[in-house]
């Protein structure tokens, strides 16, 4: 999810680390293989991906980028992270109006017919980026929301209704897992920061295995969405404290871990993390055409530790350039076990979008100002009332128009 939000790192430094287990060691893994060979779980096989009937499987999907991190490009504003844009809605809905915008929002920018379409486009998996403020409050660390729990679980329900696997994917740890706005950084200290934050993230992550541990639809939980680290043996021993604590709980479901500097390098890793795990990275294109080394690098590592590789994230880039890198992910010498396309709807920009929202002058009047724009007055509480209602109608599926090109592009054609 970088490039939409015009981020450019300039690279980590990233750190050789020997503290693992050793190599011949038996880290917890894949669910017990029942005497018919078939495994309970979507689950790791050399450099294949399997279903829970032993069959390979490629994850091909989208991304339901902005629904449960909120990102302020998506709904037409600027790069805003959530917390800023929840505090500007409170400004001028009040909090129990900015509350209830959330909650719809929630219930109404991704519901049960989006999933019906994904798997009617012929799609198998969405990957679910979500902000740990859906499940806690940093009031209340721990103290995990009833109400966050119910929209997972209904999404959850969506996609086995539909078939349609579920990658949960941890899009905003406390604290931020770096400082730009799709992580929600908090201004006090990120992640890598506090020791508490790294633990609210260990136990936030025991807490979704436990409950979600007999989930079959869940194909695999994706750690940490593009950290950057201090370095890389600090998101090495974040994982290795992540990983075990699942495992205490959840034997079961396929981990997938991305690298550093957001998620474009691998080398950090001398060995898996864990017996039943994929490497995830993401593939954007903006400022500079590096896709095949950067292919090359991760098929590298991927084969070196014999796990598979799985492309978490692309998009975000005009028609010809998306075609090449999905001829280039279905390649079958590059290995790679499929790919999630970022993302599943947004308003129209310069890039083409697979679903389209086009909400409201009044909308565009709200995001403006609540993006900082200099030139859009403040709306009066009326105003930004009749906004809110007008954007959370234009988000519904009903609303929204498919470009076919861009289907065509990214449905598979075996």
């Amino acid at each position: 999810m970088i490039g939409s939000r015009g981020v450019v790192a300039a690279g980590l430094l990233v750190l050789a680390f020997a503290s693992l287990a050793p190599a011949e060691a038996d880290p917890a893994g894949i669910a017990p293989v029942a005497a018919s060979g078939k495994a309970s779980f979507v689950h790791a096989d050399g450099m294949l991906i399997r279903d829970e009937n032993g069959r390979e499987l490629k994850l091909r999907g989208v991304n339901l980028g902005g629904w449960l991190v909120w990102e302020g490009w998506i709904w037409g504003g600027g790069q805003d992270a959530e917390s800023a844009l929840m505090r500007q809605l409170e400004e001028v809905l009040g909090a129990e109006g900015a509350r209830a915008f959330r909650t719809d929002y929630y219930a109404r920018f991704v519901g049960e017919k989006d999933i019906a379409r994904v798997a009617r486009m012929g799609l198998n998996v969405v990957r679910v980026p979500i902000n740990h403020r859906l499940l806690e409050d940093d009031a209340a660390p721990g103290v995990y929301k009833d109400a966050g729990w119910q929209v997972l679980d209904r999404l959850l329900g969506w996609c086995e209704k539909h078939r349609v696997y579920a990658v949960l994917d941890l899009g905003a740890a406390p604290g931020g897992q770096c400082k730009y706005f799709y992580a929600d950084p908090d201004a006090g200290g990120l992640l890598w920061d506090s020791e508490a934050n790294q633990a609210r993230t260990v136990a936030l992550w025991k807490a979704v295995a436990a409950r979600y541990k007999d989930r079959r639809i869940i194909a695999g939980y994706d750690l940490l969405d593009e950290p950057i680290p201090p370095d890389g043996q600090t998101l090495v021993n974040l994982y290795t404290r992540i990983i075990a604590a699942i495992r205490e709980v959840d034997p079961g479901h396929m981990l997938i871990i991305q690298g550093a500097d957001f998620s474009r390098d691998l080398s950090i890793f001398s060995r898996p993390l864990d017996r039943n795990q994929a490497y995830s990275f993401h593939l954007y294109t903006w400022f500079l055409d590096d896709r095949r080394k950067l292919l090359d690098a991760f098929r590298a590592v991927a084969g070196k530790h014999n796990v598979p590789l799985w492309n978490g994230e692309f998009g975000e880039n005009k028609l010809d350039m998306l075609q090449s890198t999905v001829a280039m992910l279905e390649d079958p010498r590059n290995r790679v076990c499929g790919y999630c396309f970022w993302t599943w709807k947004k308003v129209p920009n310069k890039y083409p979008a697979l679903l389209s929202f086009d909400p409201s002058d009044k909308w565009k009047t709200l995001i403006s100002w609540a993006s900082g724009s200099w030139f859009t007055r403040k709306p009066s509480p009326q105003a930004a009332a009749a906004a809110a209602r007008e954007f959370l109608a234009a988000v519904e599926y009903d609303q929204n128009a498919e470009n076919s090109e861009l289907r065509d592009i990214l449905v598979p054609k075996n």
